[in-house]
């Protein structure tokens, strides 16, 4: 089951490295209401992944905990979430849709720096920043992950 679950793990967090490191932007979705801007992503990580069997012992899906860093993150709690999603789709590369477990839609798209200056300026910008403190990203890097990894084992 170990072995299970770090493949599935890997396989998960392979999804989110072209969004890693190229850059990203999300919105955020509640049924009945339009798409919010939440901004542009510094990066996403699988936290934890629960298998979910039949009565067979067959997998039927995987949800997994993912934590979500934006830009801006060294600034305060407010921008780094966990959620648990139960759904995901992705109908092209440069796109992923995920469905939490509150039924919330989170669209996620790669940045297009031909077709959205403003968001590849600040992803650059971003990255300058990160670069320069490596020091001071290595520790709050280490104690989000921590922190959201606590949150996602405590998640019911």
């Amino acid at each position: 089951m170990k072995e299970f679950i770090e493949k599935e793990k890997a396989r998960l967090q392979a999804l989110f490295e072209p969004f890693n490191t190229r850059g990203s932007w999300m919105t955020l979705a509640e049924k009945g209401r339009a798409p919010v801007w939440v901004g542009v992503v510094d990066g996403f990580t699988v936290t934890r992944v629960a298998p979910q069997f039949d009565a067979g012992g067959n997998v039927t899906r995987v949800d997994f905990w993912l934590l979500i860093r934006l830009c801006g993150y060294d600034e305060g709690f407010q921008h780094a979430h966990t959620i648990k999603v139960v759904s995901w789709s992705q109908d092209d590369t440069y796109l992923l849709d995920l469905l939490d477990d509150r039924d919330r839609r989170f669209h996620i798209e790669l940045i297009f720096p031909d077709q959205e200056p403003n968001e590849a300026a600040d992803w650059k910008r971003w990255r300058d920043y990160k670069t320069g403190n490596l020091d001071r990203f290595e520790r709050i890097d280490a104690e989000l992950l921590t922190e959201h990894t606590r949150i996602a084992e405590e998640w019911e």
